[in-house]
């Protein structure tokens, strides 16, 4: 990864369609901003536009701010990575659930901090991951969280669902109508340090650079975003009345003592499922008989 001094005027990429369209506050505080930076404020139009501005930006040697959650996140991380060049990046958390800002990085909320930290926080080196064939800044899972994720997405237009409390509604819906779904696996951490190689069923493999998704649940609570490693968390199969009583307590990453939950720090991971199940990546789905994952180490400069 090539780190570049920026060297054209900043580019700000704002969706205009995250946290359901509410935008207004960050539209009327960024023009000072851009003025007094010189940069360029570009809105993105479709699905891929962000990732396609922020790599054009990188190429350029550009820095890039992006206003908007998790997904516009991850697109632009993926526009930066796929360029192979680290430019400086500032974001401005503006989603419903904001987890890899606020819950991994710290990153403030209220819309004047947070521009305000994006234009001039610190550089500072932050890890990020390979799954596949696409980057990921916060996480990736299997399992059913993946498929809480999934639903979470499809229903994130209904009234007064947002954050944590869409999350609590679509991961109940799911465990009650859909544990009988909970995928068959195996998996090799390391190359070999640790193998699962029997077939084993599984409620979650969730891997992580940040401690929390879903808005908040702290799946992997000790993860360190600057440590070069990804966090592992393994829930093994069990009763859908114990996975009730665990689910609460991963708000407050309190399952780290439960029975039939593991823990690993890795740098790879590979996992291989015989049927096609759901990934889910900073948000992103994607359905797979087999996954190969890597940190990429200091590979983002973000503004802190």
């Amino acid at each position: 990864m090539e780190t570049s001094a920026s060297t054209g005027n900043p580019l700000v990429i704002l969706n205009p369609m995250a946290n359901r369209g509410n935008m207004k506050a960050y539209q009327k505080l960024l023009p000072q901003y851009i003025t007094q930076y010189h940069a360029e404020y570009r809105e993105t139009r479709l699905p891929g536009h962000a990732k396609d501005l922020a790599q054009q930006a990188a190429m350029a040697n550009r820095e890039v701010i992006v206003v908007g959650g998790d997904g516009t996140i991850h697109e632009v991380v993926n526009g930066l990575l796929t360029a192979g060049r680290r430019v400086p990046l500032g974001i401005v958390a503006a989603g419903s659930g904001n987890d890899f800002a606020c819950n991994t990085l710290k990153l403030p909320r209220q819309p004047v901090q947070a521009i305000e930290r994006a234009f001039n926080g610190h550089l500072t080196s932050v890890d990020a991951g390979r799954v596949n064939d696409t980057y990921f800044a916060n996480g990736f899972s299997i399992g059913m969280d993946a498929e809480i994720g999934a639903l979470t997405n499809h229903m994130k237009n209904i009234p007064l669902m947002s954050g944590a409390n869409l999350y609590y509604v679509a991961a109940l819906r799911k465990l009650l109508f859909g544990f009988q779904n909970c995928p068959w696996l195996t998996y090799r951490i390391d190359d070999g340090v640790v193998e699962q190689l029997i077939e084993k069923r599984y409620v979650l493999i969730a891997v992580t650079n940040g401690p929390a998704y879903g808005a908040g649940f702290h799946i992997n609570p000790k993860a360190d975003y600057a440590d070069g490693l990804l966090d592992v968390c393994v829930v093994d199969y069990m009763p859908l009345w114990r996975v009730l009583q665990l689910f609460p307590g991963v708000k407050k990453g309190q399952h780290i003592y439960e029975r039939g939950v593991t823990f690993y720090r890795a740098r790879s991971i590979h996992i291989e499922s015989k049927r096609p199940v759901t990934l889910q990546a900073d948000g992103e789905e994607a359905r797979v008989t087999s996954v190969d994952a890597e940190i990429l180490p200091g590979a983002l400069w973000i503004r802190i």
